[in-house]
């Protein structure tokens, strides 16, 4: 949550984000526990990788690091002053989230948000 706002009143709702599970996912994402990645602690199962990296399936991997996401990360401008540079709190901060909900076309589009 640090790397996302360094504001240090908290943000449980955001009154931009009129449903509800919307807001639950929101916050989920900016903590990075989802169900798709945390699943694995309350299932004790193996924790999941990518499929593409075979690095452990984080929040940050999937909003900033894995390159097979990088031609829709382009897409919805989730870049920083670096053309090539993500950063994960230009794509969960607060100023981003207002601009039209991007992160949710992202994570449609990917094919992430059913399992979220």
């Amino acid at each position: 949550m640090g790397e996302i706002t360094t504001s240090t009143i908290p943000q449980r709702t955001y009154t931009h984000v009129r449903d509800r599970r919307a807001q639950t996912l929101l916050a989920r994402l900016r903590i990075g526990h989802t169900y798709l990645t945390q699943k694995y602690l309350l299932t004790r199962a193996p924790q999941p990788y990518c499929d593409d990296c075979l690095v452990p399936l984080t929040v940050l991997h999937l909003l900033v690091e894995c390159p097979s996401l990088t031609d829709l990360r382009h897409l919805y401008r989730c870049r920083g002053r670096d053309s090539g540079v993500y950063y994960i709190s230009k794509v969960l901060g607060p100023e981003r989230l207002a601009q039209g909900h991007d992160v949710f076309r992202f994570l449609g589009e990917a094919g992430l948000l059913p399992m979220l």
